[in-house]
């Protein structure tokens, strides 16, 4: 060991060093974290964009898909849609019946505000009524009728938006053909003419920021619905047109996005319709949905933490050198006595060294590197010999760490093990007993039948025990669904109610109305639920009342509650109901309110049992609302 005493050019090294390297860690710090934060932006809100433009792109579809449902069952109505139509095909409709089918059409169409013109032609395109007296009697020249009559079984047309002068407005057609009974071949067609206004209330509301909104494409790139500018004043340029015209939501960082934007982040999806479409349908393209801001709003926070950093960067730099000096000249002293210090620990390590190390092993060879000719030297001295002494103790740790972690596992299965049989055996033995009733001398009937009875009864409680243990060994990871709690809750009671058994027990429903769905594993909560259901049951073998709730409480959250009557929980029981394996009754294996618990959690909820010993229990799930969990 070198001797404590040295002086050398510690100081000088250091105001050196820190003149040197001040503006490094700056400079690093900025771009890391310029890449870091663009990166993760990016990523948080191009999926955001993304969901928005399924969501987008679904609603849409969705009204689309409604008008296509109302015109399918106009064209089924024996009186007066298909009727008139043949009775014009035959050339013997009199003027009465064509009014009664305008009077019909008008009706049908004031049930939607978006309805501009209804038409039902013959399979010649003749015009059999129409909601516009102006309109031209003969429809076979049109795109839509042409599309409808050679379109297969089940088909629609959707036409694409167009500018119409009469109604001085954009409008898409929708029409189907009219089939009678089980003829192949259209007897003629029903169209719509349907202002934009059905589009635009799905793609207005869209606010994301100042800048932010959404859109509806072509498969050309042409905007067909835009907020922000006209149809004639942008186009969306084919490359990103390219990228984004896949069957599958997707978002990507977008050169040009067609607004003036480079390098703006962008979302779209397709809208897809549940009914089949024909060829010429939208054009003959498909609909985007597409979500897009202005790439100064998006990266505005990031430049505003570059900023931040970089002044806090340079205010530090300058700060320090300004302080170097005092701070450095200070700066051998707590060196040398952290030298001592760490000498000092060396010697007090006194565990045995192996077995195999050679006696008189010293201290290892300083590298080159460490040898700064200054008090920096003394310490690296004393580290490296304190972190081999530290290194075979740590090598001793860890072998016992090893060894009491196998240990562990053991124990940890010894006691399911020990569950388990103890579970089993009494099952097995009634099941054996009762058997050996039955296989030994004829019995009468009644006899017979309860002891089978006994055995599918015990049979059950096997299953249900290796449920549980399977549940608290294997965890599946929720499959997540937008859910309705009151229908949660339904079918949960249905599963509980067909074990039977509760013919004494008062079930009461309070379910609120209007809740928002929550975003869980159906299947996973309603097991949690038929789970405490049981318990519940269980709590009254004398019969009770069974209380079901759902509502709001407290920080908007959805809340799940079964709630007895029963006995109730003693307090000192109360704190380890949750803990694997403990049961107070003869027949439970510990894990029922385990198995709920880890349920309920991995799916975001929370699980509050609370119970007055001889008033009953009351057991609440709590889950955030779907629309809390769904960036915005």
């Amino acid at each position: 060991m070198r001797r404590i005493g040295r002086t050398g050019g510690l100081q000088r090294k250091f105001l050196l060093a820190l003149l040197i390297v001040g503006l490094i860690p700056g400079i690093v710090a900025l771009v890391a974290t310029y890449r870091s934060s663009t990166a993760s932006l990016k990523q948080a809100i191009g999926e955001g964009f993304q969901e928005i433009a399924r969501s987008t792109a679904i609603r849409l579809a969705s009204a689309v898909d409604t008008e296509i449902d109302r015109v399918v069952r106009l064209a089924l109505a024996p009186l007066p849609v298909q009727r008139s139509v043949m009775l014009a095909d035959q050339r013997t409709a009199p003027l009465p019946e064509a009014a009664e089918s305008v009077r019909y059409l008008r009706e049908w169409a004031r049930e939607s505000k978006h309805l501009l013109r209804v038409t039902l032609t013959d399979r010649l395109g003749r015009v059999v009524a129409s909601t516009d007296p102006h309109l031209t009697p003969n429809q076979a020249s049109q795109t839509w009728w042409q599309e409808t009559m050679q379109a297969s079984r089940g088909q629609a047309f959707v036409g694409t938006l167009a500018f119409d002068a009469d109604a001085n407005d954009m409008v898409f057609e929708v029409a189907v053909p009219i089939l009678a009974d089980a003829q192949e071949n259209p007897i003629g067609a029903i169209g719509l003419v349907v202002r934009r206004t059905l589009l635009t209330e799905m793609i207005l509301p869209i606010h994301i920021g100042d800048s932010g909104h959404g859109m509806l494409l072509d498969t050309q790139g042409t905007p067909l619905i835009c907020p922000v500018l006209p149809p004639t004043a942008h186009l969306i340029p084919p490359a990103l047109m390219n990228r984004l015209t896949t069957d599958r939501p997707s978002w990507l960082v977008a050169e040009d996005d067609g607004h003036g934007g480079h390098q703006a982040i962008v979302g779209a999806a397709p809208v897809q319709f549940t009914h089949q479409l024909t060829a010429g349908s939208l054009g003959g393209g498909r609909w985007f949905a597409f979500i897009r801001q202005a790439p100064e709003e998006t990266y505005a926070p990031v430049y505003s933490l570059l900023l931040t950093v970089g002044l806090i960067g340079f205010g530090l730099v300058v700060g320090l050198s300004a302080l170097g000096f005092v701070v450095s000249a200070r700066i051998v002293k707590p060196i040398t006595a952290l030298q001592r210090e760490a000498e000092t620990l060396r010697q007090t390590l006194t565990l045995p060294a192996p077995s195999d190390e050679p006696r008189g092993h010293g201290l290892p060879t300083l590298a080159m590197e460490f040898r700064t000719g200054d008090e920096l030297e003394d310490l690296a001295e004393s580290f490296i010999a304190m972190r081999q002494r530290l290194e075979a103790n740590l090598e001793t740790i860890k072998t016992q760490q090893h060894e009491l972690i196998r240990q562990e596992k053991l124990a940890s299965v010894g006691q399911l093990l020990a569950a388990l049989a103890h579970d089993l055996r009494n099952p097995l033995g009634i099941i054996r007993s009762s058997a050996q009733v039955v296989l030994d001398r004829p019995q009468e009937e009644a006899i017979r039948q309860e002891m089978v009875r006994y055995i599918i009864d015990e049979v059950d409680k096997l299953s249900q025990r290796l449920h549980d243990f399977l549940r608290y060994a294997r965890q599946k990871p929720p499959d997540l669904r937008l859910c309705r709690p009151d229908e949660v809750m339904r079918d949960a009671l249905r599963q509980w109610d067909a074990l039977g058994g509760h013919g004494r027990i008062t079930v009461e429903r309070r379910f609120e109305r209007s809740l928002p769905s929550i975003q869980v594993d159906p299947e996973q909560i309603k097991e949690a639920v038929v789970n405490l259901l049981i318990n519940a049951g269980e709590a009254m073998p004398d019969g009770g009342t069974l209380t079901i709730t759902t509502g709001l409480v407290e920080g908007g959250m959805v809340e799940l509650q079964v709630a007895d009557n029963g006995g109730g929980i003693a307090p000192e029981h109360l704190t380890r109901i949750f803990e694997p394996f403990f049961t107070t009754k003869d027949y439970g294996t510990g894990l029922g309110l385990t198995n709920v618990k880890r349920l309920v959690e991995d799916n975001g909820g929370t699980l509050e049992i609370t119970s007055t010993l001889g008033q009953g229990t009351a057991c609440r799930l709590r889950f955030r609302p779907a629309a809390a969990q769904t960036p915005a």
